[in-house]
């Protein structure tokens, strides 16, 4: 064992405090470099830090999310604030700015996540396709809705050329972005409303075929048997009518009865058509045959009833409107072609309910600016406007309304007709003008809007 000496003893004795006191200090030293730093740190990670970045315009959805979902997770995750830079009114540029704010990492995270939304992205393409202007309204829908379900269903953006043209076979052009499966996918279910068009007019030709050329003359179906006369127009308004659109667009109608250019009768071209040569078969198969030829007699006649009977040229069975009475014969309005016949009382028949289901179809008219020569339509000036319009012949001819008018107690659309089967275009407007047979009106017309609907055409 090792025997220390005094001296030796004493020393160890002193140098032990100052060990410990050396100890002291540098553990406090490092104690207070240590709290510096976190200090530091803390300082630096709560500073708001701020970051701009420029993504495609077309990619702002997908980092948006539907319903905002995307970028509130991106939030979540983050812990930093994100949106959008809104747009200045006329900006051009395809890029929109993302604003991030908040802690250094925390949007330096935030950017890491939506840089690679935008990479996952797929590559936005764009195509176009171009199509008969024909065929809009079925690709459109009723109120946008086809076209809406076609953008929606295949995410792709669906862009249809603006302007109107008085050519049902004008082109226009369709442009869709999107991925190529997107563009793919909008494209497919566009070729399907293609086709249902195409097989529509196969149908409709063929009707058009089929159909009669109703010969005879307008008559005045103001101009009853007997009885005091009462109008055509509004006899039966809980019947539901055929509307006249709300806009100023060119449609393809057929004129079915014509009184004078002042006052005629179309029908709308659309599936309705094919639908009411479906009707008048089956109501002349219904009526015509030996089996049901005694049921439904009527047993009262009252003026404004609707009721069936064939027309005085033909055999078909049609939906007519009693305008006036004698014991031996019943003045007829056609509600779904305009003109008028006399039948005797015995042929009409009640009309059963199931044939009231199709809207009636025949549209009162007048041309716009044209006022007759003299006050009056000659028997020339009728003979030609039948001939310009193909009336009754079932020709399709372009039309659109100007404006709408007071007619008896009803307002009616005042058309622009246009005849586009020959190798030329014809105004009729111009061309009734241009032979002297109607002057034209410089009248102001106020152009049709959303809330100008014609009184007659709405649904009662």
């Amino acid at each position: 064992m090792i025997q220390l000496s005094a001296v030796q003893k004493t020393a160890i004795l002193l140098a032990l405090p100052a060990t410990a006191l050396l100890l002291y200090l540098l553990l406090c030293q490092s104690d207070e470099e240590e709290v510096e730093e976190t200090v530091k740190e803390n300082v630096a990670t709560s500073r708001q830090n701020l970051i701009e970045i420029k993504v495609p315009s077309d990619l702002s959805g997908a980092i948006i999310g539907r319903q905002g979902v995307q970028i509130k997770e991106i939030q979540d995750r983050s812990g930093a604030r994100v949106n959008f830079k809104d747009q200045i009114s006329g900006d051009q540029s395809t890029d929109r700015i993302v604003v991030i704010r908040g802690t250094h990492k925390a949007t330096q995270q935030a950017e890491v996540l939506i840089r690679r939304i935008v990479a996952e992205q797929p590559k936005i393409e764009q195509s176009e396709m171009f199509v008969p202007q024909r065929t809009l309204g079925r690709i459109i829908g009723r109120n946008g809705n086809t076209i809406r379900h076609i953008s929606e269903a295949s995410r792709a953006r669906v862009k249809i050329e603006r302007g109107e043209s008085k050519d049902p076979h004008a082109m226009k052009s369709i442009t869709i972005r999107g991925s190529t499966e997107q563009i793919a996918a909008a494209k497919e279910m566009i070729q399907e409303k293609l086709s249902e068009e195409e097989t529509f007019r196969a149908k409709l030709s063929v009707n058009a075929t089929n159909r009669q050329q109703r010969g005879g003359k307008y008559k005045d179906p103001h101009q009853s048997v007997d009885v005091t006369p009462q109008s055509a127009i509004g006899q039966s308004n809980h019947f539901e009518t055929m509307e006249w659109p709300q806009h100023s667009d060119f449609i393809e109608v057929y004129v079915a009865a014509v009184e004078n250019p002042g006052h005629f009768w179309v029908q709308k071209i659309s599936s309705l058509s094919t639908q009411l040569d479906t009707l008048t078969e089956d109501m002349t198969n219904y009526y015509g045959s030996l089996q049901f030829s005694q049921l439904d007699q009527l047993d009262s006649i009252e003026v404004g009833s609707i009721v069936a009977s064939p027309f005085e040229h033909d055999s078909s069975w049609y939906r007519a409107r009693v305008v006036g009475a004698s014991a031996e014969k019943l003045d007829l309005f056609y509600v779904d072609f305009g003109d008028s016949g006399y039948v005797p009382v015995g042929v009409a028949r009640k009309l059963r309910p199931t044939f009231l289901r199709l809207p009636f179809q025949a549209i009162e008219c007048q041309m716009a600016y044209l006022e007759p020569v003299d006050d009056h339509w000659s028997d020339e000036s009728i003979n030609t406007f039948e001939e310009l319009t193909h009336t009754a012949q079932w020709k399709v001819i372009m039309a659109r309304a100007i404006a709408f008018r007071q007619i008896h107690d009803c307002v009616v659309p005042c058309l622009e007709l246009v005849d586009t089967n020959g190798e030329q275009d014809v105004n009729i407007t111009k061309e009734l003008a241009h032979r002297g047979y109607a002057t034209y009106c410089e009248e102001q017309y106020t152009e049709p809007s959303e809330t100008s609907t014609p009184v007659h055409a709405q649904a009662q």
